[in-house]
């Protein structure tokens, strides 16, 4: 799905991230319907990075819990540090993919996004881990 939504062309990705900023003003802005439409356009242009990057973190934040349950259930050693590196390796990846997609960029800012969703999935993912493992040692006592 990451892949998917890296190829997409400037313009495809702008109309996808356009119509979840325009949810986004409506939800907030609560005269957003009362705007002319130049003015909505500015408030969804506005909103628009907001979307993009969350979208970005959130994404990679499930990557980051599928990633380390994988690891966590193949037995790997070290498997959050693994699954970490597999989500850098990514994340990096994912942006020079974009640099080959017509009028799409790749930015280290989105790496250091994407890395810091994926570290926030597996951090999740290993509390849930320790809790459920703790639960389960306090039932057979």
């Amino acid at each position: 799905m990451i892949f998917m939504f890296s190829a997409q062309q400037a313009d495809e990705s702008l109309k996808t991230s356009g119509g979840f900023s325009e949810i986004f003003a409506k939800l907030f802005y609560s005269e957003y319907e009362n705007l002319s439409s130049l003015e909505q356009t500015e408030i969804i242009n506005k909103c628009q990075f907001f979307v993009r990057k969350a979208a970005h973190f959130s994404i990679y934040g499930v990557l980051g819990i599928l990633t380390v349950i994988a690891c966590k259930l193949s037995d790997i050693k070290h498997y959050q540090v693994i699954a970490a590196l597999i989500c850098l390796l990514y994340a990096a990846s994912d942006e020079l993919h974009q640099k080959f997609v017509e009028g799409r960029s790749g930015e280290l800012r989105d790496v250091i996004i994407d890395f810091s969703g994926s570290l926030t999935g597996i951090f999740f993912t290993i509390c849930i881990f320790y809790f459920v493992i703790k639960y389960k040692k306090r039932r057979r006592k």
